[in-house]
């Protein structure tokens, strides 16, 4: 297991774990907007110094990243920004470039970081969080311009999620609330196309949405596959093993792989996975139509169950 299933799942899958208290946050932390808001209807008329805008994030002195007490932070405008320094670094200042990977990975950790799951592990998670709601990936608005655009309805925000939704209507207008069923049947629509699930914290460990990405689209997916920042997203609770007996090397299931996990054996027409670039999504063993793929636990099989 990983240090999250340890640190807040009590030994089990942590991320059905955390949902039971993100509920509870989610309407602590609206009552008390509402009373800051009550007590800034009071204040009317009052003469109120300059208001002095406190910088958003600070480095410790053993260089984690931290978020300023009552900085108004967006944790998906802040990740997209801070992975755009990492690739602006790329190449062109090897010297900066490990300090910007120790601070992408130090607020991921803290703060608004991911993990792969099955389409089973999601469909799970929405059955034991409220509200669902689906809005626009934040992926394909930053990476392709999709605004206003029905394609980009890919991203679920569950519980705490929603509230970042209340607090920036600007920047992620154009919810709409989903029953678990209708939750589900759009798991299962974006698990067709190829999508994979992964989840992410909104101040970890409480779990605010679920994205359905691929890359190189996914700046999660990139961020990690590309460019080495490990604590943008961890690998899921399952790897993929092949059963060569079924297998007919027709290589279908290599184009849903969005880690370059697989390959093609082409003198034993066989499909390859390297098990320790699989991350475990299992959508090649669900667009196997021999089913000649079977998901692993990661724990379970040696060599794999530290590599998170």
């Amino acid at each position: 297991m990983c240090h999250h299933c340890i640190q807040h799942g009590g030994g089990g899958k942590w991320f059905l774990a955390a949902q039971n208290f993100a509920a509870t946050l989610y309407r602590r932390r609206r009552k008390e907007a509402q009373k800051k808001a009550a007590k800034a209807e009071k204040k009317v008329g009052e003469v109120v110094g300059p208001h002095q805008k406190p910088p958003e994030y600070y480095m410790t002195e053993d260089g984690e990243f931290a978020l300023s007490p009552g900085a108004q932070v967006d944790l998906d405008i802040m990740f997209s920004d801070l992975m755009r320094e990492v690739l602006e670094a790329t190449g062109k200042d090897v010297r900066k470039l490990p300090i910007l990977k120790k601070k992408v990975n130090s607020f991921m950790a803290n703060y608004h970081f991911g993990q792969v799951v099955t389409l089973e592990e999601a469909e799970e998670m929405v059955e034991i969080t409220y509200p669902i709601g689906i809005m626009e990936c934040i992926c394909r608005r930053e990476s392709r311009g999709m605004y206003n655009n029905d394609n980009a309805m890919t991203c679920l925000s569950l519980g705490v999620g929603i509230y970042k939704w209340e607090r920036w209507p600007e920047t992620f207008r154009g919810m709409t609330f989903l029953s678990v069923k209708e939750a589900k049947e759009r798991l299962r629509h974006f698990d067709r196309r190829g999508n994979v699930h992964t989840l992410w914290t909104f101040y970890t460990p409480y779990i605010g949405g679920i994205c359905n990405c691929e890359y190189p689209t996914c700046l999660g997916i990139r961020g990690r596959v590309d460019y080495d920042v490990n604590e943008i997203l961890l690998k899921g609770e399952y790897c993929a093993m092949p059963i060569e007996e079924r297998c007919i090397g027709c290589g279908e299931c290599i184009t849903f792989c969005q880690f370059g996990a697989m390959s093609l054996q082409v003198s034993r027409n066989k499909v390859n996975i390297n098990m320790k670039k699989c991350f475990g999504c299992a959508q090649c063993a669900h667009h196997c139509r021999h089913e000649a793929i079977k998901m692993v636990e990661r724990m379970t099989t040696p060599g794999l169950r530290d590599l998170w």
